[in-house]
């Protein structure tokens, strides 16, 4: 049975969820789209790409926390779309495909995909970006018994807390939840004053360890106040020395890094760089697992562009070394669906490795596809 380890389902973004405030998912949207947008930023009235990002700015540069949002009455679009207006003008860019009419990928919606592809199982991640889904992910467990697995969520700034940690534990052995979603980037809400390796968070992470659970690792470039990295390289380096640093102290936790190989951070252009030698003495650390989700790196800034078309043999180098130096135990296969669909189909994003990779052996796509995931999660 084919498992994916990387899906989302969600209500309307635009509604609250699991008792959480309405505006919470919209906020961390408008921060993401401040920092990173997924596509192009283009002026709604003529779709022209708009490269100066203070002629759209939608956050205070010198205030990463909540109180930095602008006022830019940040919305729901259709067809993928999210929406805001700066000075008078609107802006918007595609979050998902023009596919996604509106923004929802309830359980029924990846099902139907999943079937179409021949996907049996798929892990259900979250983003801080969807709001607090735990209630959600074990409903759709329970509705559609070994289709769904899925992962629990806290407030990772705040997880020193009793009441994060009591969430953690119901997620896990109320809900059924097999794995810890965890995200650097949430750090916004404490405005940067603490990170996920500070000696605070050890009961939490203690926590974890004793549940016996994974975590899906999120780790994004982040801009630290005070800290000096000059390039978005730097600052995603610096943040994985933390989580080399968080290692040193909870080494048993198996930890799966969300998206694999960080494709924005080591190429220029559509040129591959050498990845440095500092990622791969990391990736190679016993418990550290990388997904294999190349189709979603590949965006480019124009409409519907890619860097990279299917199948994607740009990144066969990549996934040679992947094999040669890390060995097929230690990678999964993940699509990030729906998210997917704004580079390639459901089927493509699995069939780029499956079939256009005549370098894996069955043994190795059994692993990737199923075996690796499976014996993480304890399936």
């Amino acid at each position: 049975m084919i498992i994916d380890s990387h899906t989302h389902i969600f209500p309307n973004l635009e509604g609250a969820s699991s008792g959480e405030d309405k505006s919470f998912p919209l906020l961390y949207l408008q921060k993401f789209v401040s920092e990173s947008p997924a596509q192009a930023v283009r002026r709604l009235k003529d779709n022209a790409i708009i490269e100066d990002r203070t002629q759209w700015a939608m956050w205070d540069p010198n205030d990463p926390s909540p109180n930095g949002a602008y006022d830019v009455n940040f919305r729901l679009g259709e067809f993928g779309r999210l929406v805001w207006t700066t000075k008078g003008t609107d802006y918007f860019m595609h979050l998902y495909g023009p596919n996604l009419q509106k923004l929802t990928s309830p359980p029924e919606f990846l099902i139907a995909q999943m079937d179409y592809a021949g996907v049996g199982m798929a892990v259900l991640q979250n983003a801080w970006i969807y709001g607090q889904m735990n209630d959600y992910f074990s409903d759709a467990m329970k509705k559609y018994p070994g289709r769904f697995v899925g992962s629990v969520q806290i407030s990772e700034a705040f997880a020193d807390s009793e009441v994060q940690i009591r969430e953690l534990r119901r997620g896990v052995l109320e809900l059924g939840l097999k794995a810890l979603y965890y995200a650097n980037a949430r750090f916004f809400e404490n405005g940067y004053s603490s990170y996920f390796d500070d000696p605070k968070f050890h009961p939490f992470w203690n926590e974890v360890r004793d549940l016996g659970i994974p975590v899906y690792w999120d780790l994004v470039a982040l801009k630290e106040p005070g800290h000096s990295a000059e390039t978005p390289y730097d600052r995603f380096s610096h943040q994985m020395h933390r989580f080399e640093n968080w290692r040193r102290n909870f080494p048993e936790i198996p930890c799966i890094l969300v998206h694999g190989v960080p494709l924005r951070y080591v190429r220029k252009g559509d040129q591959l760089m050498d990845i440095p030698d500092e990622l791969w003495n990391i990736w190679k650390q016993p418990n550290v697992y990388l997904e294999l989700l190349f189709p979603m790196q590949v965006s480019h800034p124009t409409p519907g562009g890619t860097i990279w078309d299917y199948p994607y043999t740009e990144v066969h180098p990549i996934i040679k070394d992947l094999y040669a130096k890390l060995g097929p135990d230690k990678l999964l296969w993940g699509s990030d669906l729906p998210n997917l669909e704004r580079n390639c189909t459901y089927k493509q994003g699995r069939q780029y490795l499956e079939r256009h990779c005549p370098f894996l052996s069955e043994s190795d796509k059994a692993l990737l596809f199923s075996g690796n995931v499976a014996r993480l999660l304890k399936l």
